[in-house]
């Protein structure tokens, strides 16, 4: 005889894995995640709606979803029965609560425990279960793991691509970020506002008038930054040659100097001393600091951070 409907009782945990069948988890793992169980739990639930009828089972891809009557039944839910020592994390779960001093990703964790990927999922989805641990996304559970109650602010993937590709030593520009993170300008944009606003990453005014960004001391150590990744491309100076530098060099040590004594100390001739002046005056490098005719010149704060590149770029 079919079971009707308003019949069934369900228990808590069987409810709870139903619900997850109901929202396209399919594997046991992602419906113990949804449902707050640990494996063992979730495959005798499982087991117990397939029973009923409610859920059934791929013999192909071992994965579950729910029946027509499990996606329609109504249910009553009666608790548990009681399992011994549930709460208790176990001696493997003490070594990983204790590892997680910081986020970190699973195969991260199977190295250092040196156990098995499929230990540390284990483990995982039972300290999750028991409250002890989170997890960064349901759909990619080893992804990223942390302590409940950790404040670490974590990244979604496309903000963690775009953290990792920025250098900590030396500054680059949107272009070049979207270029190496493969993200469409727009996205990349509203990333790097909020990296900012999480203080990830800080912004500068650019050579060129632009915004350019390097890592703060907190985006270079999130535990989400790939270190491997490549990093986007340092910008173009708008000067780049040797006597550029040694003119801006002059001038800086000096605080300020007129054409004629930068001609004598950098030792060019005082008629391209002249137009190089009014070269560099174009580029906003230099300015006169006052009004008169023969003023002598200072470095702009942009002239100052054009011969710091120059100067970073040539030690490199």
């Amino acid at each position: 005889m079919p079971i009707r409907a308003r019949n069934i009782a369900l228990a808590r945990s069987q409810a709870a894995c139903l619900i997850a069948l109901r929202h396209g988890k399919n594997s046991k793992s992602k419906v113990a995640i949804e449902a707050e169980l640990d494996l063992i739990e979730t495959a005798t639930a499982l087991a117990a709606l397939g029973q009923l009828g409610l859920a059934r089972q791929s013999k192909a891809s071992r994965t579950w979803r729910a029946t027509a009557r499990g996606k329609a039944c109504r249910y009553k839910t009666l608790p548990d029965r009681p399992r011994r020592n549930r709460a208790a994390p176990g001696a493997s779960g003490l070594r990983l609560l204790a590892l997680l001093d910081r986020p970190m990703r699973g195969r991260e964790i199977a190295e250092r425990l040196g156990i098995t990927h499929q230990r540390v999922l284990q483990l995982v989805i039972r300290l999750h279960a028991r409250g002890y641990v989170s997890i960064g996304d349901q759909e990619n559970i080893l992804w990223m793991v942390m302590r409940e109650g950790d404040k670490t602010h974590l990244l979604s993937r496309n903000q963690e691509r775009v953290l990792s590709v920025i250098p900590r030593e030396y500054v680059t520009d949107a272009k070049k970020i979207r270029l190496v993170a493969h993200l469409p300008e727009d996205e990349v944009e509203k990333i790097l506002e909020r990296l900012i606003t999480t203080r990830l990453v800080e912004t500068f005014a650019g050579f060129r008038g632009n915004q350019v960004y390097r890592l703060t001391s907190a985006g270079l150590s999130h535990p989400q930054r790939i270190r491997c990744a490549r990093h986007a491309q340092e910008l173009r100076l708008p000067v780049e040659s040797e006597r550029v530098r040694n003119v801006l060099s002059a001038i800086a040590e000096a605080g300020t100097l007129r054409a004629r004594d930068v001609a004598k100390l950098v030792q060019i001739p005082r008629q391209s001393v002249n137009a190089l002046m009014q070269y560099l005056k174009r580029k906003h490098l230099v300015q006169k600091a006052g009004q008169e005719l023969y003023a002598p010149y200072s470095l702009t704060e942009l002239g100052h951070a054009a011969l710091a590149e120059m100067t970073r770029r040539q030690a490199a």
